[in-house]
């Protein structure tokens, strides 16, 4: 394998990570504000000043329902009405009014209205609002400020009859916080504007990881099983996925997971990052290929050829590897505490000691003629079993080449990850 060979399988998470990184931000990703529009019927809007839950009718409300229609316009507006151009506004004005009182099927603007009020069960009785993205509209020049809740009036003339229609501003970066968002939100692609690129990003990722040119391997290769390297990239999608993705659920959106709960986020992108170190590490695993030669071992990564000559090695050991004495007793003391706490009917603490203080992973510790730090070549998994394929052919290639090589397992400390 050549080393371009071999950086293809960095190159393969490296897609698959962006992908999954890039693609779950866009699809999460909020859009910053939307505008509604809601038709107004002001003669049933003075007609329903009479109306109370508890039959109580203030003397304000009968006198609002006492006024000439006109005049509880204008009060009810502040005397602040946009009148808008009908040549070129009626017909958008009679469109968004037939959605707004529900006629869906008729109206063009029929998919901007919020799921809850499509919703039998949740349907209200009177006009529904409009959404629509901030640039669609002139809503700056019909009087409406930027602000979450803020509103302005607009009507305008089609034929004899005036159109009027509510406009309400809703700035999603504030109006969405954790664990919670606004009710009735605007449907599907303006509210998540960027979902369906998300998902394309996502797929284009998982795409490039499979289909990226890899080198075949042949049946006298020394290196990792294919298998193996699948199954830790499965395990850091599985990784990877929730611990960066909750934050954004968490919160509501991409923007709102800094902007809020950020000490969850902070928290959980930090165990996310483990779940990268473990795609990092699987890329190394599966571009490792050691090639002999009668001079040298070749130690083939996508960070390059590492030449092992025989007359430069002072001495092979093998070597037993176990996990650090404070690791192995940080688990023995969850076990411990989960004892004494009533959850012994639970095996999983224990069982996670057991095989934290069993484990012992087998390899070489090479060292070399000039001193320095030793190479290590981890041949087995925690259970003994042999990861590295033909990986007797190293054992016979050292002891052919003279090499002194004690085969009298010797127990060192660490994470092999590390050495």
């Amino acid at each position: 394998m050549t080393v371009a060979a071999a950086a293809m399988e960095l190159w393969r998470r490296v897609a698959l990570v962006l992908g999954i990184l890039i693609g779950l931000a866009l699809f999460c990703y909020v859009s910053p504000a939307v505008v509604s529009l809601t038709a107004v019927d002001w003669k049933q809007e003075q007609a329903n000043e009479l109306r109370s839950f508890s039959g109580y009718v203030t003397e304000e409300d009968k006198r609002l329902n006492a006024l000439p229609l006109d005049e509880y316009i204008r009060e009810k507006t502040n005397g602040k009405v946009t009148v808008v151009n009908s040549a070129q506004w009626s017909n958008f004005f009679g469109q968004a009014r037939l959605a707004s009182m529900g006629e869906y099927e008729g109206s063009g603007f029929g998919d901007r209205i919020s799921k809850e009020d499509k919703d039998d069960f949740w349907k209200p009785t009177g006009p529904v609002e409009v959404f629509f993205k901030p640039d669609e509209i002139p809503y700056a020049q019909w009087g409406l400020w930027e602000g979450d809740g803020q509103t302005a009036f607009v009507s305008t003339n089609i034929g004899s009859e005036t159109i009027y229609l509510r406009l309400k501003y809703h700035d999603y970066l504030t109006g969405v916080s954790a664990m919670s968002s606004p009710y009735r939100i605007a449907p599907g692609g303006l509210y998540h504007p960027y979902r369906t690129v998300g998902i394309i990003v996502m797929g284009l990722g998982l795409l490039f990881y499979i289909f990226l040119p890899r080198r075949k391997k042949q049946a006298d290769d020394i290196s990792y099983s294919t298998g193996s390297m699948l199954a830790g990239d499965l395990v850091g999608a599985i990784l990877l996925t929730p611990f960066y993705g909750l934050p954004f659920l968490i919160n509501g959106g991409t923007v709102q997971a800094i902007t809020g709960l950020w000490p969850i986020t902070l928290g959980m992108w930090l165990i996310a990052l483990i779940s990268i170190y473990l795609f990092y590490s699987n890329a190394w695993n599966a571009s490792y290929r050691i090639e002999l030669t009668p001079e040298a071992l070749c130690l083939i990564t996508f960070r390059g050829v590492k030449e092992l000559g025989f007359n430069e090695i002072a001495a092979v050991d093998l070597v037993a590897l176990r996990n650090p004495g404070w690791f192995r007793k940080l688990f023995l003391a969850m076990a411990f505490f989960s004892l004494v706490s009533g959850r012994a009917s639970s095996t999983q603490p224990a069982g996670s000691a057991l095989l934290t203080a069993a484990a012992s992973y087998g390899g070489l510790e090479i060292r070399g003629q000039s001193g320095g730090k030793p190479t290590y070549i981890w041949f087995s998994d925690q259970r003994g079993g042999i990861i590295i394929n033909n990986f007797d052919r190293v054992a016979e290639a050292i002891k052919a080449a003279g090499v002194p090589f004690n085969m009298e397992p010797r127990e060192i400390e660490g994470f092999s990850m590390f050495m």
